[in-house]
C-alpha cells in the first residue's frame, strides 16, 4: 500500500523534509482512502477522534523527520552538538576540555594549633559552597592561608572580597577571610568553543609558526586560551593592548590554564630552532620550565627550558539598561545576568549555528553591542544600551581591549541590569 504522506527526500542540497500541514494532509488522505471507500464521506474535523489521531500520526512523523535533520546537521562540525561534536573532534585527536573549580585564596583563623581538614566549608553570598583543599594547621597567630575551591565546577560560583562565611562549624575554626575575589571556573568547553578549537587544530600538523604553536598549546588538557605573536623582525617591538615587549626573532606565548610541564613540552614541539622566547611578564606571570629531549637522545639528555606567560585576571563588567515595560518578567535581573556572562564566559551562538559573538578572549576586543542578541534570545527582555567596562556598573564605554597579557573573566554577579522607563 502506498501513502498519500510525502516523504524525506536526499538530493545534492541535502535532505528535504515537508511541512507539518503537508504531512497533516496525507495523512488525512490516508484516513480517506481507507475508511470512506464505497462512497462515504469521513469527517475530517481536527476535533473529531479520527481529527486528534491523525493530528497525533502527524506530530510523531514531524518529530521523526526533524530528528533526521538533526542527525543531518550533527555531521557538520558548523552545526554538531554534544555526542556527535565529540566524534568529529576525535577524528583530529581532540577531546573537550572539561570543567574547571573555581578557586579563592583565604585566611581562616581560630585557636593556635587548631588542624582544619581539607574539605572544610564556607559559604558564599551567593549561596555557593566552598572547600579547603588541603590541611591546615592554624600557628602561633592563630591563623593559616589556605586555596577554597568551589564544590561545583563551572563558571557559575562566585565570591567577592570578604565574602566568605564559615558554612560546616569545625571545633577551634572561628572566622574566615579573602582580601580579593575568586578566579572564575571555566563550564565544560562549550559548542562554538570546540568548534573554534576544532578549526584550529588544522595547524597542529604545522612546525614553526605561530599557529602551529597556538593549535598544540590548545590542545593541552585544561587550557582555556591562548595568544601566540611571532616577531620575526631585527627589532625588539611592543605589541597589544597593555604594549607587551616581545624580542627580535622571539614568539610571545599566553596560556591560561593547564599544567605548565604539559603546556612546555606542546611549546617545545612546535618550536623552531633558534627561535627566542618570552623573557618579560608583562601585567602577567612568566613561567619557566626545564624539560628534558628524552625521545631523541641517549642520557643525559639535552634540556632546554621554555618560557611562557600566564596572564592576568582582568574583572570585565558590564551593564545593561533594558526597557521598562509591562511584560518584564520578574526574573529580568537574574535572567541577563545569566545570559551576559555565559556569552562572555562562552560566546553566542544563534540556534542555526552560527557564531553570532565569540567569547572574550586574550588579546581580543569586547564590544557592549555584539551581546544585544543573547538578551534579545531571552523574547521578553528588551535591551536598549549596553556598556562595558573593567569597573564595577559602567556607564559608559562600548568596548575594551585586552592586552595579550591580560585574561578576560567575568560572573552573573559583574553584570549589572537596570530597568530604564521609555
Amino acid at each position: 500500500m502506498t501513502t498519500n504522506v510525502p516523504l524525506p527526500t536526499f538530493s545534492d542540497a541535502g535532505l528535504t523534509v515537508p511541512t507539518e500541514p503537508q504531512i497533516l494532509q496525507g495523512v488525512f488522505a490516508d484516513y480517506v482512502d481507507a475508511f470512506a471507500q464505497s462512497g462515504r464521506a469521513l469527517n475530517t474535523e481536527l476535533t473529531t477522534p479520527q481529527g486528534q489521531l491523525a493530528q497525533s500520526q502527524a506530530y510523531m512523523l514531524a518529530q521523526l523527520n526533524g530528528a533526521l535533520l538533526q542527525l543531518i546537521a550533527n555531521v557538520d562540525p558548523a552545526t554538531s552538538t554534544g555526542a556527535f561534536q565529540d566524534a568529529l573532534g576525535r577524528i583530529y585527536f581532540l577531546t573537550r576540555q572539561p570543567a574547571t573549580f573555581a578557586t579563592v585564596p583565604a585566611v581562616v583563623n581560630g585557636v593556635v594549633g587548631t588542624v582544619i581538614p581539607a574539605g572544610a566549608q564556607a559559604r558564599a553570598a551567593d549561596g555557593s559552597i566552598w572547600l579547603t583543599t588541603a590541611s591546615v594547621t592554624l600557628g602561633s597567630t592563630g591563623s593559616a592561608s589556605v586555596l577554597m575551591r568551589a564544590s561545583v565546577a563551572g563558571n557559575g560560583p562566585s565570591v567577592g572580597v570578604n565574602g566568605l562565611t564559615i558554612y560546616q562549624q569545625q571545633s577551634g575554626w572561628e572566622s574566615i577571610s579573602n582580601t580579593v575575589a575568586s578566579t572564575p571556573g571555566v563550564a565544560v568547553e562549550s559548542r562554538q568553543a570546540f568548534e573554534e578549537r576544532r578549526a584550529a587544530s588544522v595547524n597542529i600538523g604545522g612546525q614553526g609558526t605561530a599557529a602551529a604553536v597556538r593549535a598544540a598549546a590548545a590542545n593541552v588538557t585544561g587550557v582555556s586560551d591562548v595568544f601566540v605573536y611571532n616577531n620575526g623582525s631585527d627589532a625588539a617591538i611592543t605589541y597589544g593592548a597593555t604594549s607587551y615587549p616581545i624580542p627580535a626573532h622571539s614568539i610571545a606565548i599566553t596560556v591560561a590554564g593547564g599544567d605548565d610541564d604539559a603546556v612546555a613540552a606542546a611549546i617545545h614541539s612546535k618550536l623552531d630552532a633558534g627561535c627566542g622566547l618570552p623573557t618579560a611578564p608583562g601585567v602577567g606571570t612568566l613561567v619557566e620550565v626545564l624539560i628534558e629531549d628524552s625521545a631523541n637522545y641517549a642520557p643525559p639528555y639535552p634540556q632546554y627550558v621554555i618560557r611562557f606567560v600566564r596572564p592576568a585576571p582582568v574583572t570585565v563588567y558590564v551593564r545593561v539598561e533594558v526597557a521598562n515595560l509591562s511584560t518584564l518578567p520578574s526574573t529580568y535581573v537574574q535572567d541577563v545576568q545569566r545570559v551576559i556572562a555565559a556569552a562572555l564566559t562562552d560566546g553566542y551562538s544563534t540556534p542555526g549555528g552560527t557564531i553570532a559573538v565569540r567569547r572574550a578572549r586574550v588579546g581580543g576586543q569586547i564590544v557592549a553591542a555584539e551581546y544585544a542578541p543573547a538578551v534579545l534570545a531571552l523574547g521578553n527582555i528588551t535591551p536598549i544600551a549596553i556598556y562595558v567596562g573593567t569597573a564595577p556598573n559602567p556607564t559608559t564605554g562600548q568596548a575594551i581591549t585586552m592586552g595579550i597579557d591580560q585574561l578576560p573573566q567575568t560572573v552573573a554577579l559583574n553584570v549589572t541590569v537596570a530597568a530604564v522607563d521609555v
